[in-house]
């Protein structure tokens, strides 16, 4: 059951992961990051395979988008990890999706600026936190209600 699972919603969160490059973002170098619903999904069910999942879409995305071992991929790639690692010691201590979201957006983001400061040499790419940070927590609200909507719908089906 376990590996049907993560099969399922790695592949789910790969598709949405290439499917959301589609989608217009305000930034240029930014992604909405809906993938990360099923992160946080993951995160609040199964535990450490929150980890896994995040990995898992982050590189399987990156091959299928042409972004692998690109700068993008290891900032994804770092910050996705953070963040489901965050979402689920949250969740632990009792803290929702939304409180969940809108922290493990934080430190994505946070994560993803300091690789890329470390990949550029520079520390000048923390400017752009902040604007970075307001789109997160609008994409981490929406990944709350989206990985809410999950739970329910497993438990019709369960």
């Amino acid at each position: 059951m376990r590996i049907s699972f993560l099969g399922i919603t790695t592949a789910l969160a790969t598709a949405m992961y290439v499917l959301e490059s589609f989608i217009p973002f305000p930034l240029p170098v930014g992604r909405w990051g809906f993938s990360n619903s099923l992160v946080l999904y993951t995160a609040t069910t199964s535990g450490r395979d929150a980890i896994l999942v995040a990995a898992g879409k982050t590189i399987l995305g990156s091959i299928f988008s042409g972004r692998i071992l690109s700068p993008t991929f290891w900032m994804g790639f770092f910050g996705s990890m953070a963040a489901a690692a965050v979402e689920r010691l949250l969740f632990l201590l009792g803290f929702g999706y939304l409180g969940s979201s809108i922290a493990g957006s934080a430190v994505n983001n946070t994560v993803q600026m300091i690789i890329g400061a470390i990949i550029i040499r520079s520390t000048s790419i923390f400017t752009l936190l902040p604007l970075f940070l307001g789109f997160g927590t609008v994409s981490a609200v929406a990944n709350a209600y989206i990985a809410k909507a999950y739970e329910r719908v497993r438990e019709v089906k369960g």
